[in-house]
């Protein structure tokens, strides 16, 4: 939440001060009298953009300057939209120190608190009141592709003041794109494909905010109920894809998102759990049918994805079964590939190996005419976690309602 409110912006400067970012017709902004906010004006029409590009001293274009950043606006239709952006430059490690959710001296990683904490906010603990915080709470890495100074890394919160939707100036909602030069090594633990994460600008506001409506018990509810006071917390993931080919500003890395509105923005690693007790993994696979393959898969969420771009074979689905034996994970579930088409697969994980190719990611599935895909192959980044048990073979199941030692 910010804890200001918009004010209608008068752009009466040039322009073509700010570079482009992203090789198309989009608008770019000015930079403001003072600071680094730059102030942007949408053309009228369908489809319109605006960009704004920071951190680049040399103004190339496409500006290819070590910690150079960008974040591009497009909405559906557009009449009168003016918004000012102001990056804030914040460090971050993963964990919040104190567990309070807005805790100023933890800046950044206090805001992820209480919607993605883990161990879980928990504020309210009847008959007691306020329970204590989690000390050291492990949350979202922000990534740090933007620069303080040359060689010292930040991340980079996006603070983005404009009107709401019903004011009518725009409409068929907002599309985000933000890329970056410098490129950073996932944190151990954290999945590798980075999110963009989304601060409503009023917290109890459902009908103009980008996140869905969310209740995660003890009082980490959106909309915010109405005798909690507003915050500035991450409320929800809002991204649509994630594009890692690193090509400079404006083309890749790049990662896009979409709501209704303008608020605060920043792009972070997720993760599965604090602990990692679970079966979990992120990385890529060298295939033996040839093809580089993308996974993720946390047994907490009871989700799984993979992908191989190289033959457009996508699929996610539901970690029904899990099936434990000694460092190897035997996951069955029913899911759906790119086109919709429902599946059923199984996938065969060796992890926890000191040598990351000495992991390793296998799955198969079957469509319901009988076609067939599979792959397997060593790891060649990420990781992959199987908790043992004396090797002694435990078979869980994760469908809805089912109790088992490992479900969530």
């Amino acid at each position: 939440m910010k804890c200001c409110f918009y004010m209608s912006i008068l752009l009466a400067c040039c322009l073509s001060l700010s570079l482009p970012a992203f090789a198309d017709s989009t608008t770019p902004c000015a930079p403001d009298d003072e600071g680094p906010t730059q102030l942007c004006a949408f053309a009228p029409g369908p489809n319109s953009s605006v960009i704004a590009t920071f951190d680049c001293p040399s103004f190339q274009t496409p500006c290819q300057d070590p910690g150079a950043h960008s974040i591009k606006f497009t909405v559906g239709m557009a009449t009168n939209v003016q918004i000012s952006i102001t990056p804030e430059k914040m460090t971050g490690d993963g964990r919040c120190a104190s567990g309070i959710p807005d805790d100023f001296s933890d800046p950044i990683d206090c805001r992820f608190v209480r919607f993605f904490g883990d161990p879980p906010y928990n504020n309210n603990d009847p008959p007691f009141g306020p329970g204590p915080p989690n000390l050291n709470t492990k949350v979202p890495f922000c990534y740090p592709y933007a620069q303080i100074a040359p060689g010292q890394p930040t991340c980079v919160v996006y603070r983005v003041f404009g009107p709401p939707p019903s004011q009518g100036t725009y409409s068929g909602g907002v599309q985000i794109k933000i890329a970056w030069n410098n490129v950073v090594a996932t944190p151990r633990g954290y999945f590798h494909s980075p999110r963009m994460f989304d601060d409503p600008d009023l917290d109890h506001d459902a009908v103009n905010a980008n996140c869905p409506r969310i209740d995660l018990g003890n009082d980490n509810v959106f909309p915010y109920e109405m005798d909690q006071a507003d915050d500035n917390q991450f409320v929800c993931d809002i991204t649509t894809f994630f594009d890692p080919s690193p090509n400079g500003v404006g083309a890749d890395p790049t990662t896009g998102g979409g709501g209704r509105s303008f608020n605060d923005f920043v792009i972070a690693w997720r993760f599965c759990t604090a602990k990692q007790d679970d079966v979990e993994g992120d990385g890529h696979e060298q295939g033996n049918d040839g093809h580089e393959g993308d996974f993720e898969f946390c047994q907490r969420s009871r989700k799984i994805k993979f992908e191989e771009r190289g033959t457009g074979a996508k699929m996610q689905g539901s970690m029904d079964v899990v099936t434990l034996s000694g460092n190897q994970a035997i996951i069955t579930g029913a899911g759906t590939l790119g086109d919709g088409t429902p599946i059923h697969y199984t996938a065969v994980v060796l992890g926890d190996a000191p040598v990351i190719g000495a992991n390793h990611f296998a799955i198969s599935w079957i469509t319901a005419t009988g076609s067939v895909f599979q792959t397997s192959g060593a790891l060649i980044d990420g990781y992959i976690v199987v908790p043992t048990l004396a090797g002694v073979p435990l078979q869980v199941g994760l469908a809805r309602g089912a109790v088992g030692a490992w479900s969530r």
